[in-house]
């Protein structure tokens, strides 16, 4: 037997040791006095003290000792694997190097250019993912990020496939960023981003029902100031109190991170002021908005979810603040967010912080990484907040928390004055209560910015589509094998979502197959993995352990993350590219849910130091990576709820066309008879319904 197979056996071995022996020491003992009587633990400071049986270790108890044994030998086979690792024993994954199987060289897979090499849907599990959380959690970490645990490290990469780009031959040239170059029709420019009166889409007075529930609108609080049955003072006030107090409800909400009151109060009254002399500066004047804590925006704080980023209060807004200031939005603050957007999940493990809740039901989690901003909109505390989402961070927790996101196309909304934490698959959003609201901000935020290159070469912003009066002779594609793989009641529910759009709207459903999923899958985390390293890596140096566990192990697994495979990404992203394009010329969208579950559970010990659970990641996840690997328009919109919880389908577009992915959200929209109402919700009693 190789030396290369005993290390792996051992290591095998004790990683059962330790995670069984992990399991032992943190159950809770059960304690016996001199008697053999049960004591109550309650009086017990410490109980560990009182445990009975014989083995200690180093003054622990034999629970902990068994723990602490486990953790040496585990070390111990990590050193071990590594160091055959480092004699060669051990594959890395670089082409030439020792077939873990045959012993001989490791075959290369070459690949026709810009060719599938099957249309069978290929999407595949993670293999022996566990979900950790607690103090589980911890030790797994400070396993993973010791000096000892660089062979952990890599056995992880190799699990999860990581390694692939390091066994293929890929043809085609690197394509580094996602901007589709040419396009249709006339070229935007700063002074002329587009010509729609976008007042004009404002509608009169809505009908509500006064049993059925429904959210405030933009032009809910657009036509109430200019009726003058309230003023964006009164609304201010409202807000600032509600979002206070969502700090302090069991459990809190933890949307809003940081508020600056005097200045929200100052842009209140002077909006106010602009509606008592009807010069309204645009539809969204008045109109409360919150940011991702992400996003520079005076006078706030850019600390992305950590404890060490953004010391210093910013100078200057980024080109998203300046255009809803110039449009005069009132801004209350920036919202929570998964530290440095790095988790599907949303959670936030600091106090100045807290866990984002769900508002459909604050025992699940918001989905992320723009919690705070789903969680706000949901909660209805504002109409519109805005999001980034480079890996679905836009749309992943407007789906699980009901609300509308969009993802518009790379480059079409600018990152302008702001430090980029993935430049090549970010992009930035609004989350709204319903699609026309995210249309219109959608209409506002896009443009060409000088001071984002990428944006400057567009089309001009276009809602032509959107004013479809049906969907006769819109095709709508469906990969089915990739629909299926949600879990049933996503499936179902989408299911009946496509099918009132072509009973009722007269929409063309088409079967179609996206190739190579899987190895997008894989491309999407290495291209962000490294970008994120790199953008993040000097803030990161000396304050890696002030990360949450799962972000420190991430970076670690950044850490191995090689030219090879960054490049090998970047070729797939070309391939990916392709495809889709010859898909689009056979479909005008393509409809797949927002996320392959309903919203986790958020369970013991997330609180404090969160989890890592990479299956259901991968399952919630499953269906944005694509669009933010090339850079395709998507929209999410609620269609149905289980068990109380939202469940949200995405309309994907061809590059520039967000009018028509627009388009079919409206009519997605009209499918769903009613929303129900979320278990935290504030009704803004200023406004009048």
């Amino acid at each position: 037997m190789r030396p290369w197979r005993i290390s792996n056996l051992l290591l095998i071995s004790l990683t059962v040791f330790i995670v069984v022996s992990v399991s032992v020491a943190f159950r809770k003992p059960k304690l016996s006095n001199a008697r053999g009587g049960m004591v109550k633990t309650g009086n017990i400071k410490r109980p560990e003290e009182h445990l009975s049986g014989n083995l200690g270790f180093m003054g622990l108890s034999g629970h902990h000792a068994k723990a602490i044994i486990g953790c040496v030998l585990f070390a111990a086979a990590a050193a071990f694997f590594g160091l055959m690792k480092s004699r060669g024993d051990v594959g890395s994954g670089d082409v030439g190097s020792r077939d873990k199987v045959s012993g001989g060289r490791k075959k290369v897979i070459r690949k026709k250019r810009l060719e599938a090499d099957s249309t069978e849907f290929n999407l595949v599990p993670v293999e022996g993912s566990l979900r950790l959380s607690g103090r589980k959690l911890k030790l797994f970490t400070q396993l993973t990020t010791s000096a000892l645990g660089n062979g952990l490290i890599s056995v992880i990469f190799r699990r999860a496939k990581f390694d692939y780009f390091r066994t293929v031959h890929l043809s085609e040239e690197p394509t580094y960023y996602p901007h589709p170059g040419t396009f249709e029709g006339p070229k935007a420019t700063p002074e002329e981003p587009h010509r729609i009166d976008l007042e004009t889409y404002i509608p009169g007075a809505i009908a509500r029902s006064s049993t059925d529930f429904s959210y405030f609108s933009i032009s809910d609080f657009y036509n109430a100031y200019r009726k003058k049955s309230t003023t964006p003072e009164d609304v201010t006030e409202w807000v600032i109190t509600k979002v206070n107090e969502s700090k302090i409800i069991q459990p809190p909400l933890c949307a809003v991170t940081q508020m600056d009151e005097e200045s929200v109060r100052k842009m209140a009254q002077e909006s106010t002021e602009r509606f008592r002399t009807g010069e309204p500066l645009s539809f969204l004047d008045g109109v409360p908005v919150l940011i991702k804590e992400e996003l520079n925006c005076v006078p706030y704080q850019t600390r992305c979810g950590t404890t060490f980023l953004g010391e210093e209060r910013v100078e200057e807004d980024c080109t998203i603040a300046a255009k809803l200031r110039k449009a005069g939005a009132i801004i209350i603050g920036l919202t929570n967010m998964h530290e440095l957007g790095m988790s599907v999940f949303g959670y936030n493990i600091h106090p100045c912080h807290g866990m984002p809740r769900n508002p459909y039901n604050p025992d699940h989690y918001t989905g992320g990484s723009s919690s705070g901003s789903a969680a706000a909109v949901a909660a209805g505390l504002v109409p519109v907040a805005i999001g980034t989402d480079g890996g679905g961070s836009v749309r992943i927790p407007s789906a699980l928390c009901g609300a509308v996101g969009l993802k518009p196309t790379f480059g079409r909304v600018s990152f302008g004055g702001n430090e980029v934490s993935c430049h090549s698959v970010v992009h930035a959003g609004p989350i709204c209560t319903n699609v026309l609201d995210t249309a219109l901000v959608y209409a506002l935020l896009a443009g060409p910015d000088p001071r984002d290159p990428f944006t400057i070469n567009q089309p001009r912003i276009s809602l032509l589509e959107y004013d479809r009066q049906n969907l006769k002779g819109l095709k709508i594609g469906i990969d089915w094998a990739f629909l299926q793989d949600a879990s049933p009641e996503v499936q179902k529910a989408c299911e009946k979502t496509i099918s009132d759009l072509a009973t009722l709207y007269g929409a063309e459903v088409k079967g179609i197959c996206i190739p190579e999923l899987q190895e997008l899958r894989i491309a999407h985390t290495m291209v962000i993995y490294t970008e994120m390293r790199e953008n993040f890596g000097e803030h990161i140096e000396g304050n890696l352990n002030k990360l949450n566990p799962e972000n420190q192990t991430v970076m670690k697994l950044a850490e191995d993350v090689t030219a090879r495979d960054y490049i090998g990404a970047n070729k797939q992203r070309t391939r990916a590219m392709h495809f889709f394009e010859e898909i689009f010329n056979e479909v005008d969208v393509i409809i797949t849910p927002a996320c392959g579950q309903i919203a986790p559970k958020i369970e013991p010990g997330d609180e404090t130091y969160g989890c890592n659970d990479l299956s259901t990641s991968l399952q919630i996840a499953k269906y944005m990576l694509f669009g933010n690997l090339t850079g395709l328009p998507g929209l999410v919109v609620p269609i149905a709820y289980h068990n109380g919880l939202p469940i949200g389908l995405q309309i994907s577009g061809k590059w520039w066309q967000e009018d028509l992915v627009l388009a079919v959200g409206k009519f997605v929209e009209k499918t769903l008879p009613k929303k129900e109402e979320p278990q935290i919700f504030f009704k803004n009693e200023t406004l009048v319904a």
